[in-house]
């Protein structure tokens, strides 16, 4: 699951479509944060010049009106009205492939990571042991570590073990890569059984059979 039990598909779908939104603040620091200038609309209080029909007196020859006339212009006048502004802002957003977590873009892989963390868009990082896209995988015989990138080195038909790369010896056999056979009187597995054979015979280092010496028999 993601981040707060979402499932990563819904987180994708919810990042896409920029649904996500935690209320904290993006860290402008964080290098998965990308920026973008967006418009917005604001309602203002604008002064624009307002015409109306002026009237005033002239001197003329109308005598009737005492050589006054009557004329009319068209005079302008300061007057207010609400208006529309688009306004620019930078927002901050998680890059692609990232989401919201507080105040910082973290990784987003739409597969959980099943033995792994998730360390970059759809890009797991698995446990020693594990690998795979999504680190379900466990390593086959012969590798071993973080996406079962290291080859075992052991001998003798030895398994190694797939998180820590360790050689487990098959029966009579010892050393770090299981390359040496068990130290005489010893046998079997992790050579830890005794031999009991008498009269200057060895045993075998895998079954402790006693390999009789020359002129003795019995087992």
């Amino acid at each position: 699951m993601g981040a707060g039990g979402v499932s990563p598909q819904a987180l994708l779908w919810l990042n896409l479509f920029g649904f996500i939104s935690l209320g904290s603040p993006l860290n402008p620091d964080d290098p998965n944060v990308c920026s973008h200038w967006e418009s917005y609309a604001v309602t203002v209080q604008e002064s624009y010049a307002h015409p109306f029909d002026q009237v005033y007196y002239t001197r003329c020859t109308d005598i009737l009106n005492w050589f006054k006339c009557t004329r009319h212009r068209i005079s302008y006048k300061t007057a207010y009205r609400r208006g529309v502004r688009t306004m620019y802002r930078r927002r901050s957003q998680c890059c692609p492939g990232f989401f919201e977590s507080g105040d910082l873009c973290v990784p987003l892989c739409t597969e959980e990571c099943a033995h792994g963390r998730c360390v970059s868009p759809d890009t797991c990082q698995c446990e020693p042991g594990w690998g795979g896209l999504d680190c379900s995988s466990g390593c086959e015989s012969d590798f071993w570590g973080p996406h079962c990138s290291n080859r075992c080195q052991c001998r003798n038909g030895a398994k190694c073990n797939p998180i820590t790369g360790a050689c487990v010896c098959t029966d009579g056999y010892q050393g770090w890569r299981c390359e040496e056979t068990c130290d005489p009187d010893f046998y079997g597995k992790d050579c830890m059984l005794e031999c009991h054979c008498l009269n200057g015979a060895t045993c075998h280092h895998q079954t402790g059979e006693c390999l009789c010496a020359p002129g003795y028999t019995g087992a």
